[in-house]
């Protein structure tokens, strides 16, 4: 315990506690060692100490180059930024600076004359091509002999002003399929449809049909399809999804929209069948009246004291490292040797895994910290943990989120503030903490916001991401709502988070012995009365 406590007071003590470049040096390269590369940027350190710790970095994470570039003076980031800026391109001498500088968003604005001029400069191939792509008059007929990455960089490329003016045009099916070979056709798809004011590239895409199409095209061009009452391409579509797709859980999303549109109660036995528990297969089970089986609340556990401290992140990184390296016949010994009751999230988490993530852990740790409020408030509270952290206290992520509710340092930063409380960073990887401030953030959520999947899409997005998905006409009461909201958002990440919390969610309402139907719980989304107080201002 006593190493324990004084590493705690050097690593994660008060606000005042300095961090130093031999602590950093003593560290592991990881995710765990970002972050406490980041807090010591904020510190008052020199640009010398600063880049003898960047050097320290993975490299990769985005919120610490940021960081890095915006406090401290680095020649070598001051010389890629000063490129990057460089409007005349005509100027640059520097074969580097210039390839760094070099944009199609820059050559938009140039004349054809200016185009040809710089192509004479431009060594890469791909970017010749552009520049002739963009020399071309704005004709389907054009670009039927450029590659299709070509193609799809000059419509993605560009400004939402000049794709509207210049680029809304209609394609035959010849080539909106031809331009299925690339990779790019994914966001091409997403840019189209949900823009109303590229009518004619809409039309367009109810043309594509190539089998080069991966499963999340085929799914988001049968919505498409349905959305303009074409049902029978819109089946076409979905069962090409079922031949792309693998993971459960997308495989499962397309059998319950065949039944949506179907009603063939077959698709409704196949989604019985599914390991997964997810949204679908809970509508599936409640329509034919059957429950979910496949998973587990309680693990044995023992009281006794354990030398793993789960809220250290650089102990939980090896500790992750080590059950990633178990084979699975030896997953379940594994899992015996974590029943110490402050370590249930870890057994949990190797149970599930040597299940292969067929058997679901709903387990209902740190309920100390859970008595002073409802049983609603405590499902959804379990149900954004366990989509957050998997329960573990010292979960990070890429963006530096925090602990068992991944709680933002900005956020963290105005709930001390709100609560007159000095909270350090990585006091939130306390579950105590971390709670307290996840339940006050929810609280305030829940004054604007009554529906389960509303609060879900507001933790993970924000509420002002919310609102703008809501004045699309979201949630509405035409056909196949409010399914096609639902699939339909844009934020990908808000999309799959929502509906991942909502089945949560369920779950836990029913453990913890209230009753609830998913079904109301979508119908419900169709009156915007009941999911939060803007209504039918928006």
């Amino acid at each position: 315990m006593m190493r324990h406590f004084f590493f705690l007071f050097f690593l994660f003590a008060s606000l005042d506690a300095k961090i130093t470049l031999e602590e950093l040096s003593s560290k592991p390269t990881s995710r765990a060692k970002d972050f406490m590369i980041w807090q010591y940027l904020k510190q008052n350190v020199s640009d010398t100490e600063a880049k003898k710790a960047y050097a320290q970095s993975t490299k990769h994470n985005r919120k610490l180059k940021r960081l890095y570039a915006k406090r401290f003076k680095d020649p070598a980031i001051a010389y890629k930024n000063r490129c990057r800026k460089e409007r005349n391109l005509f100027a640059i001498q520097d074969k580097k600076c210039f390839k760094l500088a070099l944009s199609p968003y820059k050559t938009l604005a140039m004349t054809p004359a200016q185009r040809k001029k710089l192509a004479k400069k431009v060594q890469s191939k791909s970017f010749l091509k552009l520049l002739k792509i963009q020399n071309e008059p704005y004709l389907a007929s054009a670009y039927k002999n450029y590659p299709a990455d070509i193609v799809l960089k000059m419509f993605i490329n560009t400004t939402a002003s000049h794709r509207r003016k210049n680029l809304n045009i209609q394609l035959d099916k010849k080539l909106i399929n031809s331009l299925a070979s690339s990779r790019k056709i994914h966001y091409f798809i997403k840019m189209v449809m949900h823009n109303k004011k590229l009518d004619k590239l809409q039309q367009s895409l109810l043309l594509l049909d190539s089998p080069k199409l991966n499963g999340d095209d085929n799914f988001q061009l049968a919505l498409f399809n349905l959305q303009h009452k074409h049902k029978k391409s819109a089946l076409k579509h979905l069962e090409m999804a079922l031949k792309k797709y693998t993971r459960k859980q997308d495989l499962d999303k397309v059998h319950f929209w065949i039944y949506l549109i179907t009603k063939n109660q077959k698709e409704l036995d196949i989604l019985l069948k599914s390991t997964d528990i997810n949204i679908y297969t809970l509508f599936a089970h409640e329509k034919k009246h059957q429950k979910i089986t496949n998973y587990f609340t309680h693990l044995p556990v023992k009281k006794i004291q354990s030398s793993i401290d789960l809220q250290n992140p650089f102990e939980w990184e090896k500790l992750r490292l080590k059950i990633k390296k178990t084979p699975k016949e030896k997953l379940q010994n594994l899992a015996s040797e974590y029943q110490a009751e402050c370590l249930l999230p870890v057994q949990a988490y190797i149970v599930e895994k040597s299940k292969s993530f067929k058997v679901h852990a709903f387990i209902m740790p740190y309920e100390q910290y859970l008595k002073d409020i409802s049983v609603d408030e405590k499902a959804l509270i379990y149900a954004i943990m366990r989509q957050e952290s998997q329960f573990i206290p010292c979960a990070l992520s890429s963006s530096f989120a925090l602990g068992l509710m991944q709680i933002m340092p900005f956020l963290t930063d105005a709930l001390s503030k709100q609560m007159q409380l000095q909270t350090s960073y990585n006091d939130m990887f306390q579950p105590k903490t971390n709670l307290k401030y996840a339940i006050k953030h929810i609280e305030w959520m829940k004054k604007s916001l009554y529906h389960p999947l509303f609060l879900a899409y507001a933790y993970n997005g924000g509420l002002g991401f919310l609102r703008k998905h809501l004045k699309t006409g979201a949630f509405s009461k035409k056909r196949y709502e409010p399914y096609l909201s639902m699939e339909l958002m844009r934020n990908t990440q808000s999309r799959e988070y929502g509906k991942k919390v909502l089945a949560n969610y369920v779950m836990y309402k029913k453990i913890l012995g209230e009753d609830v139907s998913i079904i109301h719980l979508f119908q419900t989304l169709k009156d915007p009365t009941k999911t939060s107080r803007y209504g039918k201002k928006i």
